[in-house]
């Protein structure tokens, strides 16, 4: 089997990690409803483009199906890292 990563052999785009508006609130010790009303903006529902200070979060179900709030990635990273946050990426290495 080759050692490449996969996405990189086959032109494939990284995949996105989608948190949910609960894991999020867990990892930064806050009350899940202080949390959704003070940070998120609800996209294609909240009125208005997005304030730098919010996190933009996303109804992934299908339509007519109760929401599924997630958040990706890399705007969650952007909202931490506005924050104060300190953002690390491991890697690792290999002989």
């Amino acid at each position: 089997m080759p050692n490449k990563n996969y996405q990189e052999q086959f032109g494939l785009p990284p995949k996105i990690f989608l948190y949910t508006l609960e894991q999020i609130a867990y990892m930064i010790e806050m009350d899940l409803e202080t949390f959704k009303r003070t940070y998120i903006h609800y996209a294609e529902r909240s009125v208005g483009a997005r304030q730098h200070p919010l996190i933009e979060a996303r109804n992934i179900a299908p339509d007519g199906e109760k929401p599924q709030w997630r958040v990706a990635e890399n705007e969650l990273i952007r909202w931490l890292r506005y924050k104060g946050f300190r953002i690390y990426h491991r890697g690792v290495m290999t002989r």
